[in-house]
């Protein structure tokens, strides 16, 4: 995943704005921000997998005698 993130930062970046026409800069801004929804995707799932390490940590504890 980590890969694919700095690749796609690297291509987003890399783009010259300055020679894009009024439906590029529109269809770049949707990509920024598909790109930040989907960062904010990655955080959210892995706090859910920190938090069900710790239930299963739990659940461990309480099913023995």
């Amino acid at each position: 995943m980590a890969n694919t993130i700095a690749e796609t930062i690297e291509i987003l970046y890399g783009i010259n704005q300055e020679t894009l026409t009024t439906d590029q800069q529109i269809a770049l801004a949707q990509a920024y921000a598909a790109f930040a929804q989907a960062e904010r995707l990655e955080m959210i799932n892995q706090r859910l997998y920190s938090i069900q390490q710790v239930l299963n940590g739990l659940a461990l504890r309480v099913a023995q005698p």
